[in-house]
Formats: C-alpha cells, sequence, structure tokens
C-alpha cells in the first residue's frame, strides 16, 4: 500500500547547486524517508481526508474510515451518507464518493492521468467539488510521484522557505521564484523544506 519516494544523489545534487541554503540543510539532514502511496485512488482518499487537520488528526479520522470501510476500492465509497458515518464531514464523504464515481467511470483512472500533464491532472481534479489546489498538488506527490511539485499553497513549504532564507510567508512573488529554481525535481526540495520547516523552527524556540 505505501512506497519510499524514489530520489538520490542526482536530484540532491542539483538542488543544492541551485540553492547553497537548501544545499547545506540536505547534508546536515541526510536522505529523508517520504512515503508514496502504491494504489491512487486509496492515496486520493488520504489526502481529501487530510484537509485542514493536523497529522494525529488525520490518521484518527483515516483508522475510523478504513475501519468502516475497508480497503477504498471505489465501489465501497460510493454512499456519502455512509462516509459520513466514518466522521468525515459532510463536505468531504460527498468529495469522495464524487471521487469514486469518477474513478468507477475511468475519469480518475490512474493510468489515464499518468499521461497527462501535472497541469491537466490539477485541472481535472479541482473541477471536483471539495478538492482545490493544495490538495490536487499532494496528489501529484504522493498518489503519482511526480518530481518536480513544490506546492506554495501548502503552509509548511512556505514555512521551510523563510526559515531558510528569511522571506516573509506571505510575499507570494519572492517564493515563486524558487519553482523555476528547484525544477525539474521540485518534488525532493519539497520533501527537504517540509523537514526544514520543523527543524529549523524548533531551533529558533
Amino acid at each position: 500500500m505505501m512506497g519510499i519516494l524514489k530520489y538520490g544523489n542526482e536530484q540532491t545534487g542539483l538542488l543544492a547547486q541551485r540553492d547553497e541554503k537548501l544545499g547545506a540543510f540536505i547534508e546536515r539532514k541526510g536522505f529523508v524517508e517520504r512515503y508514496v502511496f502504491d494504489d491512487f485512488f486509496t492515496g486520493l482518499c488520504y489526502n481529501i481526508i487530510g484537509q485542514q487537520l493536523s497529522m494525529k488528526a488525520c490518521e484518527t479520522l483515516w483508522s475510523k474510515f478504513i475501519g468502516s470501510v475497508g480497503e477504498p476500492l471505489g465501489e465501497n465509497c460510493t454512499d456519502a451518507l455512509l462516509l459520513k458515518q466514518c466522521g468525515l464531514s459532510r463536505a468531504k464523504a460527498e468529495c469522495i464518493a464524487e471521487c469514486a464515481a469518477r474513478y468507477i467511470s475511468g475519469e480518475l483512472d490512474e493510468k489515464r492521468l499518468i499521461s497527462m500533464t501535472d497541469k491537466e491532472i490539477i485541472g481535472v481534479l479541482t473541477d471536483i467539488k471539495g478538492i482545490g489546489n493544495w490538495t490536487a498538488e499532494m496528489v501529484l506527490i504522493f498518489c503519482l510521484a511526480r518530481p518536480d511539485v513544490l506546492s506554495l499553497s501548502d503552509y509548511g513549504i512556505r514555512k521551510g522557505l523563510s526559515l531558510l532564507h528569511g522571506i516573509d510567508m506571505t510575499d507570494k512573488k519572492a517564493m515563486e521564484r524558487f519553482k523555476a529554481l528547484y525544477s525539474p525535481y521540485g518534488t525532493v526540495a519539497s520533501v527537504y523544506l517540509w523537514e526544514a520547516a520543523r527543524d529549523l523552527d524548533i531551533k529558533e524556540k
């Protein structure tokens, strides 16, 4: 159900060349394991459930969801009322039910999505009520293992950049330039920026 995001010296080496501060953090931190979903629909459900929740709250709700539904297969996630009984909000229950219907119809078939660009996939996902850019970008990373995703919708990414570079977290223009700087390995940069957001914040405190 879960695998480890694959990357190595090629990715971290280029990032270090492009950004000395990120490179120094990567060298101190070493290899960071990030788990990705082997099953697309399972990962999609997880990311919808995790919207605007802490990791602990997400895991608690996810356990209830799996305990009630079992392994998400599409067919067992079409009933929004049943999903709501798992503790999901109405909005999340309806979103997952809609995703399940589109997954069954083939619109959200993983093989179909793999042939699309990141931008096209984001368009398909955000067409579903309840899925915004952040969720779509997390799906790109954790369900499809796309290599070049730097989500500036994500608080942790912005915080990591802020702590590493002293940038105001609300300065979207300053943040935006890092997408090009880290390309084509934005996803690996994201992994380390999440780590920096946590580690450097602890040190500052």
